[in-house]
């Protein structure tokens, strides 16, 4: 499907179960095994890890962004693909986090997810902010979706966007 009729398609989405335990697993996982070997970790300390940071994660969500909807991003075929953790406060939403597996990455899924919640949050009068990796690719997805630097740091970059051009984005 050519990219202009991508962002076009409607988002499908679920709220996420219990039996999506695996795949948010897995999201956490896609990134961070090749940090780990980049590193030289052995396989099986890697997925130690892995499952120790995840629980740290999931636990740190829950007590940071406790009314936060948990959203389980389906592909075309209603194959489960991603998730939005998206916290919404009157005036600021936050996604809190945002992945796709990599067999499913740069088809737009994230793209319309993200898009999506602009809409949204214009229709709510609210802002929209998250927290991306200073060295991470999706930085540029982001800029190219109208999100403004409003913090950074060597490693994270805190960004913003607002449907009113003029509006401030300081927190």
């Amino acid at each position: 499907m050519p990219a202009s009729q991508k962002s076009s398609v409607a988002l499908q989405q679920r709220a996420a179960r219990a039996e999506d335990e695996s795949l948010l697993l897995a999201l956490f996982a896609s990134d961070r095994r090749a940090e780990f070997a980049a590193c030289g970790v052995p396989p099986a300390q890697t997925e130690m890890l892995i499952n120790m940071q995840y629980r740290a994660r999931r636990m740190t969500h829950a007590a940071e962004f406790p009314q936060a909807e948990n959203l389980i991003l389906l592909a075309e075929n209603d194959t489960p693909a991603g998730r939005l953790l998206i916290d919404r406060e009157p005036g600021c939403w936050r996604i809190v986090d945002i992945a796709i597996l990599p067999e499913y990455r740069r088809c737009g899924l994230g793209t319309r997810a993200i898009v999506e919640c602009q809409a949204r949050c214009a229709g709510a009068g609210a802002k929209l902010e998250l927290q991306v990796a200073a060295a991470s690719p999706a930085r540029g997805l982001y800029e190219r979706l109208g999100f403004r630097v409003s913090k950074q740091d060597p490693v994270a970059v805190e960004m913003v966007w607002s449907a009113c051009a003029d509006a401030s984005i300081d927190s």
